[in-house]
């Protein structure tokens, strides 16, 4: 009997320093200590745009200001008489390290109409071409190049357009994300 007991006690020691051990194993902390660096840089923006009117023949051309920041860029457009236009060409850039990707294109006239390619303003009519959702920048070098045409149309029935007929104005947005496909 006295042999059994102590076996029970010396299993029982065994077994409270094995739970110690494994106690001791499972709490301990773990520091990991690094430095990570990202050396990529975004930079897709407008560098530039031109823009050319024409009139009727006869007629005094057609008045376009322009302005841009970043991807945005805001037309004024003022047509005299129907069957005069405008045209746009916008330049976009990425001159950053990373892959670009065209996700969302959106026309908005001053009145807040919206569409991704074309709409009509009044008289005014917009079609923007030369750039698709999901076109893709290359990095360092990339350029892409897009139009926007206004057309003055006749769909007044004959009535003298207003002043606020003959001017219009246009915001072009292209949104960038990064090209995850590279």
């Amino acid at each position: 009997m006295k042999d059994s007991k102590n076996i029970v006690i010396g299993l029982l020691c065994a077994v409270v320093c094995i739970m110690a051990v494994a106690y001791a194993a499972f709490s301990t902390t773990l520091n990991i200590n690094g430095t990570a660096t990202i050396s990529s840089n975004w930079n897709v923006a407008i560098t530039g745009i031109e823009c050319e009117a024409t009139a009727v023949e006869g007629g005094e051309a057609a008045a376009v200001t322009k302005s841009f920041t970043g991807t945005t860029a805001t037309f004024n457009f003022t047509f005299n008489q129907p069957g005069d236009t405008g045209q746009c060409r916008v330049t976009i850039a990425n001159t950053g390290t990373l892959d670009a990707v065209a996700s969302n294109i959106s026309i908005v006239t001053k009145d807040g109409s919206t569409a991704a390619t074309g709409l009509t303003d009044g008289p005014i009519q917009y079609q923007v071409s030369g750039i698709n959702q999901n076109d893709k920048l290359v990095a360092e070098s990339g350029t892409a190049t897009y139009t926007i045409d206004a057309e003055f149309v006749d769909n007044l029935g004959g009535a003298a357009p207003t002043d606020d007929q003959k001017t219009k104005t246009l915001t072009v947005t292209i949104d960038y994300t990064q090209d995850l496909t590279a």
